[in-house]
């Protein structure tokens, strides 16, 4: 079933869209709901990061491109946007014809056939440059920076205008002024800003551009995973294959991360359980992997589901879903006594729920592929890309000698 809308404005396309990313786990859907908990423990570990941010560069291409726009004479907003398209999509055929196999290109596959993407760089990074105190204009959206800005620059050209008058030299002076601060108001925390940023531009950071992300993360995240990761140069991070791996080397951060990874690593073997029967459910009983995966986990079951629901949800400030408290609640009791068929009963329950009767995969059993894992796995909490933008950071020009793998 595809799902579409109407949009009357940029604005509105990207709020959809950022909504559909949110629903997403590395390409995945949230079929049982318990986005809330896996962003809220995202959030905590890899603060600014998302699922489809690819490469740290685009926290500096898309702040260069703003500036220089804001520093041009264009003041209709459409007009800015259709310019800041253009930035982004010449980066990426630059990064493209430097190097055609680069990971993290935004948009290689479309524009290798002469397209661009729907969801901008601008639009990905967004949040993230708000995080970081990149972007210094508070809580607006790109949309409303880009109108204010515009609308800036409008009213200081009518008021040099107005200076410019031959009036009363007070008035002048008055208008002068007014201007004169308009100009001084800055949205952007961005000191290696240069006119020139365009040439020589490559997908790697520079040193400089590296020691400033770094600092930023570090001032603006400070307790995180993330920025424990940066502030002391854990580089061993780089050599973990998944959120799991990190146990090996947790002990190296203060103890309040190693609380909060615990934690996090718990719930995920909670949720795997849960994830487990519900693909044995989709598909009749026919998913082996599925099957195996159960048999082994049984034994475990009551040692799984020792999490306390309430204090997870609390800590992540996930106040307003009582279903899915109930959900979670309710399974992890089916789970301790080890009833199965109750925990199938419950999974349905919440899918439909959610989704309704028709849409409900649980209500189709046997519809699908039952070789195919659906609705993922162990939770990774956003450590893929979080990791992508670390190594970024330490293998930046000069920095470091740590090697990709």
């Amino acid at each position: 079933m595809e799902l579409g809308w109407i949009d009357f404005s940029k604005t509105e396309r990207s709020k959809i869209l950022s909504v559909l990313d949110l629903l997403s786990e590395s390409g995945t859907l949230d079929e049982l709901g318990i986005a809330p908990v896996r962003d809220g423990f995202s959030n905590l570990f890899f603060p600014g990061t998302t699922t489809i941010q690819t490469r740290a560069k685009y926290f500096f291409i898309v702040p260069y491109a703003l500036k220089q726009l804001e520093r041009s004479s264009e003041t209709n907003p459409n007009r800015v946007f259709k310019a800041l398209d253009a930035i982004e999509k010449t980066c990426g055929q630059t990064f493209l014809e430097q190097n055609s196999n680069e990971n993290g290109i935004i948009g290689k596959r479309s524009l290798q056939s002469g397209g661009w993407v729907k969801r901008t760089p601008a639009d990905i990074y967004w949040a993230g440059l708000k995080r970081y105190g990149i972007f210094t204009g508070g809580s607006l959206s790109l949309s409303e920076y880009i109108r204010i800005s515009c609308a800036m620059k409008d009213k200081k050209t009518t008021l040099k205008k107005l200076g410019n008058r031959n009036d009363n030299a007070e008035e002048n002076e008055c208008d002068d002024k007014n201007a004169g601060d308009l100009f001084k108001m800055q949205f952007w925390k961005m000191p290696l800003y240069s006119d020139k940023w365009m040439e020589n531009l490559s997908i790697d950071l520079t040193k400089a551009e590296a020691e400033f992300l770094q600092e930023q993360i570090i001032e603006n995240c400070k307790g995180s995973l993330l920025a424990c990761v940066l502030e002391m140069g854990i580089t061993e991070f780089l050599d973990c294959e998944s959120f799991r791996d990190l146990g090996a080397i947790i002990d190296k951060f203060p103890e309040a991360v190693q609380q909060d990874y615990w934690l996090a690593l718990a719930f995920s073997d909670f949720i795997y359980v849960i994830r487990t029967v519900y693909n044995i459910i989709i598909s009749d009983g026919q998913n082996e992997a599925a099957n195996d995966e159960l048999e082994r986990l049984k034994p475990e079951l009551k040692e799984l589901a020792d999490i306390d629901v309430d204090f997870i949800l609390n800590k992540l400030e996930v106040f307003t879903n009582p279903l899915l408290k109930k959900f979670l609640k309710q399974s992890q009791e089916l789970m301790i006594v080890g009833d199965i068929e109750g925990l199938k009963k419950c999974i349905t329950n919440r899918e439909v729920q959610l989704k309704g009767t028709n849409r409900a995969k649980t209500t189709h059993p046997g519809e699908f592929d039952v070789n195919e894992w659906i609705g993922g796995g162990e939770l990774d909490y956003r450590f893929f890309n979080a990791r992508t933008i670390v190594r970024d950071i330490f293998e930046s020009e000069g920095k470091t000698d740590v090697k990709s793998k």
